[in-house]
């Protein structure tokens, strides 16, 4: 039973690791609170690449304003590094981190 839970640990805290949020979804099929978290990451993680993408495309658009394109993407980079350790916390205590805008959508997929 032990093992079992140290193991569910590691996979929660997978889910919040950028990319590897997949490897939850594959592993567990029924257990829903699981990919509830893998899929939330996937979403955190799938939103900074897009405001990055984004960011990317302005700043070779606008040139004046690739200027800004390092202190943003830090800027975003480190909220997005405290949102996932307050996730993870949650997490492993059994709650889940609502994030305004993206959780919502981690019940529809």
């Amino acid at each position: 039973m032990e093992e079992q839970r140290r193991s569910r640990s590691w996979l929660l805290v997978l889910c919040y690791l950028s990319f590897l949020g997949f490897l939850p979804l594959l592993l567990t099929k029924s257990d829903r609170q699981l990919r509830w978290h893998a899929k939330n990451g996937l979403l955190l993680f799938a939103g900074v690449v897009c405001f990055g993408l984004l960011a990317t495309l302005l700043g070779i658009l606008v040139p004046p304003l690739s200027c800004l394109y390092g202190i943003v993407m830090l800027s975003v980079g480190t909220l997005y590094a405290v949102v996932v350790i307050l996730a993870i916390v949650k997490a492993l205590g059994g709650e889940r981190l609502i994030v305004p805008g993206i959780s919502k959508y981690a019940d529809r997929f």
